[in-house]
């Protein structure tokens, strides 16, 4: 309250809050978004969203509809996805539709779920925002090809 350090004070507590926001962004039924969405938090979709999405944490409800690419460290999709999803953790209800290629590190799919694409496990971290807030171009990355033997023999 008499602190001299209040300047000081209330930027560390901002500068914590952000880091730690818990409270979701919620679009509602009646949003209907064109366009792209990130955010280094959490998206509670029961809109609609036209256009990618990087995001730390997304919840599609069941009335959400995503067109577009999902990047994210978790995805829990309940409503409908028209699109690729790229995240560390993936979560399909039983109510979920998604019609696009999935790309994880852990799955978990409900019965009755509905999926028309490829589902591919990768074992690096997948977020492309992790990559984005290091500034690393996906060139930059360390091959994870596996060494072909026809190749090393011509090598030599």
């Amino acid at each position: 309250m008499f602190s001299k350090n209040k300047g000081k004070d209330a930027a560390v507590e901002n500068k914590l809050s952000k880091s730690s926001n818990k409270i979701p962004s919620i679009i509602s039924p009646d949003v209907n978004i064109v366009g792209n969405v990130s955010s280094e938090g959490v998206i509670q979709l029961d809109g609609k969203i036209e256009g990618e999405i990087h995001v730390r944490h997304l919840t599609v409800g069941i009335h959400g509809l995503v067109e577009g690419a999902i990047c994210a460290e978790e995805a829990i999709i309940k409503g409908r996805v028209t699109g690729s999803i790229k995240a560390q953790k993936v979560i399909l209800e039983k109510t979920a539709e998604v019609r696009g290629n999935i790309q994880h590190e852990v799955i978990s799919i409900e019965a009755g779920a509905v999926i028309e694409g490829k589902i591919n496990h990768i074992s690096e971290n997948v977020t492309e925002l992790a990559m984005a807030k290091k500034n690393v171009k996906p060139s930059d990355k360390l091959s994870t090809e596996k060494p072909n033997a026809e190749k090393m023999v011509q090598e030599k």
